[in-house]
């Protein structure tokens, strides 16, 4: 029964580990209010750096729109995992940002003073044009694990797509309202 007990123990301990490396789903108007910014913006380099044992890509951004926060030209943001001389990381959930490549970004800079993407892949859309020229934005699905923060199970990380005004509108209106409009 003792050999059990430690066995359960370990399992419960390795789910755990599990569990906490894994996202929360976060509604659209959850971003909206907890984002410290939220811009449209262009990737114009990068660099890496190294700070004790994790490894940050740091992005700068040229922002082209802003509709929260203080607004700036450019930003830098910070995303886990990336190369510094033989040291390599990568995390999952975390989005790929290239070189003169357009998206949405939904920003959180915490305590540390490092502005984040809230969510990681979550607060990020790609910008593109549709046929007639009309600006929309799409996250891709993805494959992480991410929990139902009400209900602690695990969902399914979906795609989003509509224009860019309609998201637009829905953070003005997020905004407005102080969260209580439904996502």
């Amino acid at each position: 029964m003792v050999r059990f007990g430690c066995l359960l123990s370990i399992v419960l301990f390795a789910c755990a580990s599990l569990w906490a490396a894994t996202l929360e789903q976060l509604s659209l108007e959850e971003m909206v209010l907890q984002s410290s910014a939220i811009v449209r913006a262009r990737a114009v380099g990068s660099h890496s750096i190294r700070d004790g044992s994790l490894i940050y890509t740091i992005v700068e951004l040229e922002v082209l729109d802003q509709w929260k926060g203080e607004r700036v030209a450019r930003r830098e943001v910070a995303l886990p995992g990336g190369q510094v001389g033989a040291f390599n990381q990568h995390f999952g959930g975390v989005p790929v940002l290239a070189r003169d490549q357009e998206f949405v970004a939904f920003l959180w800079t915490g305590p540390s003073g490092r502005t984040q993407l809230l969510g990681l892949s979550q607060g990020f859309f790609e910008v593109a044009r549709d046929a007639r020229g009309q600006m929309l934005v799409h996250r891709k699905p993805n494959a992480d694990l991410m929990l139902d923060p009400r209900s602690s199970m695990p969902v399914p990380y979906p795609a989003i797509e509509m224009s860019l005004q309609a998201l637009v509108t829905k953070i003005h209106a997020v905004s407005a309202a102080g969260g209580t409009t439904t996502p």
